[in-house]
Protein backbone atom coordinates (compact mmCIF):
# COMPACT_ATOMS: atom_id res chain seq x y z
CA UNK A 1 0.00 0.00 0.00
CA UNK A 2 1.53 3.35 -0.38
CA UNK A 3 2.15 6.46 1.28
CA UNK A 4 0.04 9.41 1.39
CA UNK A 5 2.27 12.47 0.80
CA UNK A 6 2.53 14.84 3.78
CA UNK A 7 0.98 18.58 3.71
CA UNK A 8 3.72 20.70 4.65
CA UNK A 9 3.06 22.05 8.15
CA UNK A 10 -0.36 21.51 9.84
CA UNK A 11 -2.47 23.47 11.78
CA UNK A 12 -1.20 23.00 15.20
CA UNK A 13 1.93 24.07 14.29
CA UNK A 14 0.95 27.22 12.84
CA UNK A 15 -1.06 28.24 15.81
CA UNK A 16 1.96 27.56 18.29
CA UNK A 17 4.21 29.66 16.22
CA UNK A 18 1.47 32.67 16.29
CA UNK A 19 1.19 31.90 19.71
CA UNK A 20 4.73 32.53 20.57
CA UNK A 21 5.47 35.39 18.13
CA UNK A 22 2.70 37.19 19.77
CA UNK A 23 3.95 36.67 23.51
CA UNK A 24 7.73 38.03 22.42
CA UNK A 25 6.02 40.77 21.08
CA UNK A 26 3.62 41.24 24.02
CA UNK A 27 6.43 41.17 26.17
CA UNK A 28 9.14 43.77 24.19
CA UNK A 29 6.14 45.89 24.62
CA UNK A 30 5.91 45.36 28.48
CA UNK A 31 10.06 45.97 28.62
CA UNK A 32 10.02 49.27 26.69
CA UNK A 33 7.27 50.52 27.82
CA UNK A 34 8.44 49.99 31.49
CA UNK A 35 11.66 51.32 31.44
CA UNK A 36 10.24 55.32 29.98
CA UNK A 37 9.14 55.94 33.56
CA UNK A 38 8.77 59.64 34.20
CA UNK A 39 11.09 61.08 36.76
CA UNK A 40 11.91 59.29 39.52
CA UNK A 41 9.89 57.72 42.94
CA UNK A 42 10.16 59.22 45.83
CA UNK A 43 8.57 61.66 48.07
CA UNK A 44 8.38 65.00 46.51
CA UNK A 45 10.10 68.38 47.13
CA UNK A 46 8.01 70.71 49.34
CA UNK A 47 9.24 73.97 48.14
CA UNK A 48 7.09 76.13 50.25
CA UNK A 49 8.62 74.76 53.75
CA UNK A 50 12.20 75.08 51.38
CA UNK A 51 11.58 78.60 52.60
CA UNK A 52 9.77 78.70 55.82
CA UNK A 53 12.69 75.66 57.38
CA UNK A 54 14.67 75.01 55.26
CA UNK A 55 16.82 73.19 58.03
CA UNK A 56 14.14 70.76 58.95
CA UNK A 57 14.49 68.97 55.51
CA UNK A 58 18.41 68.89 55.94
CA UNK A 59 19.67 65.49 55.49
CA UNK A 60 16.75 63.89 53.67
CA UNK A 61 15.70 62.97 49.69
CA UNK A 62 13.33 64.03 47.40
CA UNK A 63 12.67 64.05 43.65
CA UNK A 64 11.89 67.28 41.89
CA UNK A 65 11.02 68.09 38.25
CA UNK A 66 11.10 71.05 36.63
CA UNK A 67 12.62 73.77 33.85
CA UNK A 68 16.37 74.56 33.80
CA UNK A 69 16.40 78.35 33.74
CA UNK A 70 19.78 78.85 34.72
CA UNK A 71 23.24 77.05 34.39
CA UNK A 72 26.04 78.01 36.77
CA UNK A 73 30.10 76.62 36.91
CA UNK A 74 30.53 76.20 40.46
CA UNK A 75 33.90 74.08 42.20
CA UNK A 76 31.61 72.03 43.92
CA UNK A 77 29.91 71.21 40.35
CA UNK A 78 26.69 72.79 38.18
CA UNK A 79 24.34 75.13 39.80
CA UNK A 80 21.07 74.36 38.28
CA UNK A 81 17.78 76.72 38.30
CA UNK A 82 14.60 75.12 37.69
CA UNK A 83 11.19 76.35 37.91
CA UNK A 84 8.94 74.10 39.51
CA UNK A 85 5.46 74.05 39.67
CA UNK A 86 2.69 75.18 37.34
CA UNK A 87 2.55 78.07 34.78
CA UNK A 88 0.38 79.99 37.37
CA UNK A 89 2.33 79.07 40.51
CA UNK A 90 6.17 78.58 39.65
CA UNK A 91 8.67 78.82 42.26
CA UNK A 92 12.69 78.80 41.99
CA UNK A 93 14.69 75.47 43.16
CA UNK A 94 18.25 76.25 42.72
CA UNK A 95 20.54 72.80 42.68
CA UNK A 96 24.04 71.58 42.61
CA UNK A 97 24.77 68.67 40.34
CA UNK A 98 28.45 67.19 41.64
CA UNK A 99 30.54 66.07 38.49
CA UNK A 100 30.01 62.64 39.13
CA UNK A 101 26.15 62.90 39.23
CA UNK A 102 26.39 65.08 35.84
CA UNK A 103 26.05 62.33 33.15
CA UNK A 104 24.01 64.10 30.83
CA UNK A 105 24.01 67.62 28.88
CA UNK A 106 22.21 69.73 30.82
CA UNK A 107 20.43 72.54 28.82
CA UNK A 108 18.11 76.03 29.64
CA UNK A 109 14.71 75.07 28.83
CA UNK A 110 14.44 71.58 29.14
CA UNK A 111 12.39 69.75 31.94
CA UNK A 112 14.62 67.60 34.10
CA UNK A 113 13.74 65.49 37.37
CA UNK A 114 16.53 65.36 40.22
CA UNK A 115 16.40 63.23 43.26
CA UNK A 116 18.12 65.77 46.08
CA UNK A 117 19.60 65.48 49.07
CA UNK A 118 19.06 68.33 51.42
CA UNK A 119 22.41 69.26 53.04
CA UNK A 120 23.08 71.26 56.02
CA UNK A 121 21.71 75.05 55.87
CA UNK A 122 19.12 73.42 52.81
CA UNK A 123 21.47 73.32 50.34
CA UNK A 124 20.11 71.26 47.69
CA UNK A 125 22.41 68.20 46.07
CA UNK A 126 21.69 66.19 42.50
CA UNK A 127 22.26 62.41 43.44
CA UNK A 128 20.44 61.62 40.66
CA UNK A 129 19.44 63.21 37.38
CA UNK A 130 17.08 61.98 34.56
CA UNK A 131 15.72 63.82 31.59
CA UNK A 132 11.84 62.68 31.50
Amino acid sequence: MGRRASSGLNTTAIIGIAAVVVVVLAGGAFVLRKGKKDGFSGQPYPVSEMFSSASSLRRNEYVVEGTVFRIDNRDSGTGVGLLVGSEEDTEAVYVIVPEEVATINIERNVNYAFKILVGDGGVNFATAIKKP
